[in-house]
């Protein structure tokens, strides 16, 4: 799959990522832009992540969950040391027991995203396209 980033006027910070059909704004944040940036975006696909997982799953397993709601905490203090802290912190709305709440928080820690960005060596190239 490809996703394309096209910039929205000559010059300007922003930009749109077209991924699936669907198109996603990127900017700066304030006073650049009105944002979203491209941290929130990658902030964004954990917590996007976590919600679908565990909705999946608590369907499957037949576990009464009426919503998630996914809240994705930044701390980049020390980025510029290597350091980049994302919290997830869920509510999950329905009838559930406390074992239900433990297991759902369980495979919330695994979700796809989640394990990209902690267990995956992510091996990023970046080259041009032929002049045209």
């Amino acid at each position: 799959m490809t996703i394309h980033i096209r910039q929205n006027a000559l010059q300007g910070l922003q930009f749109t990522a077209t991924a699936n059909d669907h198109d996603l704004p990127i900017d700066m944040p304030p006073p650049e832009g009105e944002g979203p940036d491209p941290h929130d975006l990658f902030d964004t696909s954990l917590g996007a992540c976590k919600a679908l997982t565990v909705t999946l799953y608590a369907r499957r397993k037949g576990i009464p969950l009426m919503s998630i709601d996914v809240d994705v905490q930044r701390d980049n203090a020390e980025e510029k040391k290597g350091v980049y802290r994302l919290k997830a912190v869920l509510t999950l709305n329905g009838d559930l027991t406390d074992e239900q709440r433990a297991e759902l928080l369980d495979i919330a820690g695994r979700c796809p995203i989640h394990k990209l960005m902690t267990q995956t060596d992510v091996q990023v190239s970046t080259e041009l396209a032929p002049a045209v």
